[in-house]
C-alpha cells in the first residue's frame, strides 16, 4: 500500500511538472538593459522549433552574442552590432526545441544597450 501511494505521488508530482515545463515553452521573451562596462547575459529561454528573434537597441556603440546551449555543446550563433548611426540590429533564427538560448549585451559608450530575446517571431 505505501509503495503505490509513494508511486502514485510520484506520478503526480511529474504529470505536473512535465505539463507546466511544456505549457512554458511557447511564447517565452526575456529583455535585458546594460549599462557601459557592465556586461551581462539575459535568462535561458527554451527553443521551440520556430523561429526566434533578437533585437539589439542602443544610441551608441553595443554589441550583442546570441548562444544556443544544447545536450552536450554551446554555440554562439551570431553577433549584432549598433552605433551612433545604426541604433538597432535584429535577426531571426530557429530555436530547436531541447535546445536554451541566451544572449550577451554589452555597451561600449555613454549609452545604454538592451537587448530583447524571444522564441516567437
Amino acid at each position: 500500500m505505501k509503495k503505490s501511494l509513494l508511486s502514485l505521488g510520484l506520478t503526480a508530482i511529474l504529470t505536473v511538472v512535465g505539463a507546466s515545463s511544456a505549457l512554458a515553452v511557447p511564447g517565452d521573451s526575456t529583455s535585458l538593459t546594460v549599462t557601459q562596462a557592465a556586461p551581462d547575459y539575459t535568462r535561458n529561454i527554451a527553443g521551440a522549433n520556430k523561429a526566434g528573434k533578437i533585437t539589439l537597441q542602443s544610441q551608441g556603440l553595443a554589441t550583442a552574442e546570441l548562444w544556443q546551449a544544447c545536450p552536450g555543446r554551446g554555440d554562439k550563433l551570431l553577433n549584432l552590432n549598433t552605433s551612433p548611426s545604426k541604433v538597432e540590429d535584429s535577426s531571426v533564427v530557429y530555436m530547436q526545441e531541447g535546445c536554451f538560448y541566451y544572449a550577451k549585451v554589452t555597451s561600449y559608450s555613454s549609452s545604454s544597450a538592451t537587448v530583447y530575446l524571444r522564441n516567437f517571431n
